[in-house]
């Protein structure tokens, strides 16, 4: 039966404000949720020892997040494998914005790298921000006998055994290493910590001769003469160290390797949740203050990056260390 125009309208007209009533009540839900969030204490899982760069911003990020959300951001250090015990620990945590990680690019690098890691960087995370970006360094303790790249290569060709510490394996400094290693085919042996502090801390107390670490974590020691800079790992000089040579401009001409940290939450965190972290994480690493921060501990923000772009920013540097392993062929250690 054929229902009169009017009526047809007035029902349209019904349907229509029934759809618009529905959205209006899905926004002001989702604004709720945003705005009563968090509740409770927040806990920052790092996925290092205490003393790295990434506990270092990890710990400043936490202090402006209280004062933001009004509800404590505690750090919780979960060190091990490169990152990979705390990452895996978060990733099967609830997925309602309590538990977040702070991870380093081991984080991208583990998948592609190791055998046994039960995470995929991309669909088990939200990618909420970047947080920060160091050049990598080449590091000798002052006893070795060298000062630029050149001295170093022609040293080490006269050791039978370099060995080389770093924050763990699978991280960026351990990749730097073994690119090196692969392009010098010099006699470097890798020795992994957990975590930057330990390994710098034995390398300035000469129990081994170098080490790759982030610039953040080396720059105290660099400043007291405890260690020496030879070179940086990025395909570019960097504004932190502006005169310190990169090894591509010593003859290696594939490195490009830098450690940059990543802020995340399990994959399903409220989309809302999510946004509110962004947006607040991307205000206190480019503010002005923190910038002056970052600068003065050798490392710097990479922008306020929106959700999108910061999780094509995670998916970008999957594909590039995925290349870089197979090119040196490192397998970590079981």
């Amino acid at each position: 039966m054929t229902q009169p125009s009017g009526r047809r309208s007035a029902i349209r007209r019904a349907i229509c404000i029934m759809g618009a009533t529905a959205a209006a009540a899905c926004a002001t839900t989702a604004w709720a949720q945003a705005g009563s969030y968090p509740t409770r204490p927040v806990t920052i899982v790092v996925a290092f020892a205490p003393g790295g760069m990434t506990d270092i911003v990890s710990r400043s990020l936490a202090k402006e997040l209280s004062e933001t959300f009004k509800q404590p951001f505690v750090i919780e250090n979960k060190a091990g494998a490169a990152g990979q015990i705390g990452t895996e620990y978060v990733a099967k945590r609830p997925a309602d914005g309590y538990t977040l990680l702070v991870s380093a690019t081991g984080h991208v690098i583990a998948p592609v790298m190791q055998k046994k890691v039960n995470y995929d960087p991309v669909k088990d995370f939200e990618a909420i921000a970047i947080l920060a970006k160091a050049p990598n360094l080449l590091v000798v303790n002052p006893q070795v006998p060298v000062h630029n790249v050149p001295e170093f290569v022609k040293w080490a060709k006269t050791q039978t055994n370099v060995p080389y510490a770093t924050a763990g394996a699978g991280g960026s400094t351990h990749l730097a290493g073994e690119l090196l290693r692969t392009e010098s085919g010099l006699p470097l042996t890798h020795v992994p910590y957990k975590g930057a502090a330990p390994a710098t801390s034995d390398t300035v107390a000469g129990q081994v001769p170098m080490a790759f670490q982030d610039s953040m974590s080396v720059s105290a020691f660099i400043a007291s003469g405890k260690l020496r800079p030879i070179a940086i790992t990025s395909a570019e000089r960097s504004s932190v160290f502006p005169n310190l040579p990169t090894l591509k401009e010593s003859g290696f001409k594939d490195f490009d390797v830098y450690t940059w940290l990543g802020l995340y939450a399990p994959a399903g965190t409220p989309a809302d949740i999510v946004a509110a972290l962004n947006k607040a994480a991307n205000k206190i690493m480019n503010s002005p203050e923190m910038t002056e921060r970052l600068k003065s501990q050798y490392s710097e923000p990479v922008g306020a990056l929106t959700l999108p772009q910061t999780r094509q920013y995670v998916e970008r540097e999957v594909l590039k260390w995925r290349e870089l392993v197979k090119v040196t062929g490192v397998k970590a250690e079981e």
